[in-house]
Order: structure tokens, then sequence, then C-alpha cells
């Protein structure tokens, strides 16, 4: 996904209307990014390519219907997923 912020930035801004990626806290970045190949945009392009390849390591797996492996973005979601571990930090509560 880092590989691809240009390109990231570009679908953001013309289908969710975000003109500047760096402002999104990150637990809405990466929710948003995730559903990115389901728009006909370049990350859909770059996704079809890579699963044509067979490379789809990364890549959500996604048939009609089915979303369990996308994470939600919530604070509980990305906290208890390995793959974001010590990615974010919420800081302590009312301080």
């Amino acid at each position: 996904m880092l590989d691809h912020l240009d390109d990231l930035a570009s679908d953001f801004s013309v289908f969710h209307r975000i003109a500047d990626i760096t402002l999104l806290d990150g637990p809405t970045f990466f929710r948003l990014a995730w559903r990115m190949p389901a728009y006909e945009g370049v990350m859909r392009v770059r996704a079809t390519a890579q699963q044509g390849d067979g490379d789809t390591a990364g890549m959500p797996h996604m048939a009609p219907g089915r979303y369990e492996e996308i994470n939600p973005g919530t604070r509980t979601a990305l906290a208890a997923d390995p793959a974001f571990a010590g990615l974010f930090s919420y800081g302590s509560p009312g301080g």
C-alpha cells in the first residue's frame, strides 16, 4: 500500500473527495484505502494486475457479500490485529 501513495491520493480525491490524504487519521486512511480496489480507479487496475499474476499477497480476498477479512478500522479491531501492532497510539483518556 505504501508503494502506491500517489495512486491512493488520486483515487481518494476522485471517489471520496479527499484532497489531502495526509490529514486523515491512520484508522480512517487504512479503512478507506483497503476498499479502493472496489472502485473503478487506478488501485483497481493495480489489484487486478496483481491478481492476474497470481500474486495476491496482501490483497483483500472478497467474495460477493463476504467481508470478514476487512479490518473495520475501529480502535478495538486495530489494537487486536497483529498486522497493526504498534502502529497506532491513542494516548490516555482525558489527557
